[in-house]
């Protein structure tokens, strides 16, 4: 089990270090929350504000089970209202995956192909050559698919696409590629090779699948905020999706794969009540978007019988809940703070009219600026929304205005830590980062461990650009050579 630690320090950076890498006893949820909760205890780690995990039966018992332990030490926020956070892009994938269970004919031809050209190095040779003919460079080549993991299919057409000329003129130079790919036949009859529209559906197919993989390398980022991107991201995925199914005379293939998409999507987001709130909230302490971009882009994707509406207000009611624990706690820090200290002996001298007359008039600028009995939350509310810039520091913009709302700024502190994805970006689609090979597989347990954790400790926040090694580790999958993965869990931590 991978245990990572996130967090925003005093300088409003966003943190996250590796804290655990062991092995559990055993696989069932039980056995999850007894590792996280020796792990929390031997760093001396009091309070959690959420926990990341992939959307598995056993890791919603786990967490259950935190749930019980944090009661039971009185460390809850929220009685753990927002401590199951499950993983967007694992959500995503099965998404997407439900969508490609059927996949279309045009699809078929291309893997076919590149399986028939992969299979022989004298072929690959020859194909080379023909590229360099069509003067086709790049370092990255055919690569074959991985039907389980619909990203590899997306890498793979977009890696054969730009050889189309040279599929057609191998196919001249080599007899036996047409007879080979007609004789592949699946429910629906022969397969054969890839025609021009089969290319022209491939790219269609590529600008399908290309929206779902930048929106995942998007929200599985480490170095910057995720929670606030999530209404944003995931709506306009929404919004294509059903463009896409009404497009069904335009491209049946792709109509028929968006309406299982749109299916499992609204199985997972399209009920508020079954979701964990805080996706929501991040987006209210985004001082671009706040509670108005909130309720537009609910009522916009859920404008059946004001559903969207109705999500918008039981948001808008869990983010003052959760601000009313962060008001208590900071109150509680004041009053334990506060001085005794008395009057200076100079007030003391002007007597009962100066202080009067400061207190009527700290009166009359509560009223004139309408904060008369409001809130922090509530003055962060009516003030004016920040620009749409998409660059947009938000912990910059807290880091700054953190004095004029203390407790508030708390609450974005935590809820903007959390990670809405239990893989980072740089390792979103390979497994690169969480392959244990043979040299570590014979290594003892907290050898590895100290060895990964350090690594992660000393490498800070560089990390190496992997799109090149994604098509690499399609490869490796295919061939057997992946070894072992990790259960990755993320956890915010409160201070």
């Amino acid at each position: 089990m991978c245990l990572t630690a996130h967090f925003i320090d005093q300088d409003w950076k966003l943190r996250k270090k590796i804290i655990n890498f062991g092995e559990l006893k055993g696989h069932k949820g039980v056995d999850i929350a007894e590792g996280i909760v020796d792990c929390l205890d031997g760093w001396g780690i009091k309070k959690v504000f959420s926990i990341t995990v992939d959307n598995a039966s056993s890791n919603d018992t786990a967490v259950a089970k935190l749930k019980e332990v944090f009661n039971a030490r009185g460390i809850s926020i929220c009685d753990n209202a927002f401590l199951h956070m499950r993983c967007v892009a694992h959500i995503l994938n099965l998404v997407v995956s439900d969508g490609l269970g059927d996949i279309s004919l045009s699809v078929k031809r291309i893997r076919e192909a590149v399986r028939f050209i992969r299979n022989s190095p004298e072929r690959l040779k020859r194909f080379h050559e023909f590229a360099a003919v069509q003067k086709i460079e790049g370092k990255r080549g055919l690569c074959l698919d991985v039907p389980t993991r619909w990203n590899s299919t997306f890498l793979m057409l977009q890696a054969a696409e730009r050889f189309e000329k040279v599929f057609m003129m191998y196919e001249m130079y080599d007899e036996q590629f047409r007879k080979d790919l007609e004789s592949k036949k699946d429910r629906h009859g022969i397969i054969g090779v890839p025609e021009k529209t089969d290319w022209d559906n491939a790219r269609r197919m590529m600008g399908f699948l290309g929206r779902f993989y930048d929106f995942t390398l998007k929200i599985s980022g480490s170095h910057y905020t995720t929670s606030n991107l999530f209404l944003q991201e995931v709506h306009s995925l929404y919004h294509l999706i059903n463009k896409w199914v009404e497009e069904v005379e335009k491209d049946y293939d792709l109509s028929v794969m968006a309406k299982k998409m749109k299916l499992k999507y609204e199985k997972y987001w399209g009920d508020v009540d079954k979701m964990n709130k805080l996706l929501y909230i991040a987006t209210v302490m985004d001082p671009r978007y706040k509670l108005g971009f909130l309720e537009y882009g609910l009522k916009r994707v859920y404008p059946e019988d004001g559903k969207g509406g109705r999500m918008a207000e039981d948001v808008r009611k869990a983010t003052f809940e959760l601000f009313a624990h962060y008001e208590q706690v900071w109150k509680s820090k004041q009053h334990k703070g506060a001085s005794t200290a008395t009057l200076t002996p100079i007030v003391e001298e002007c007597g009962n009219d100066v202080i009067d007359v400061l207190a009527e008039y700290k009166r009359h600028r509560e009223q004139i600026d309408g904060a008369v009995n409001k809130s922090e939350l509530e003055r962060y509310l009516r003030e004016a929304d920040e620009p749409m810039e998409m660059n947009f520091d938000v912990l910059g913009w807290w880091k700054v205005n953190c004095s004029r709302f203390p407790a508030l700024s708390m609450m974005a502190k935590d809820v903007l830590a959390v990670p809405i994805s239990t893989v980072a970006s740089e390792s979103a689609f390979s497994a690169g980062g969480r392959i244990l090979d043979d040299f570590r597989s014979s290594l003892t347990p907290r050898i590895v461990e100290a060895l990964i954790c350090s690594s992660d400790w000393i490498r800070g926040d560089s990390r190496p650009s992997l799109d090149e090694e994604d098509a690499e580790e399609v490869d490796k999958i295919d061939e057997g050579k992946i070894l072992k993965l990790a259960l990755h869990i993320y956890i915010v931590i409160d201070f």
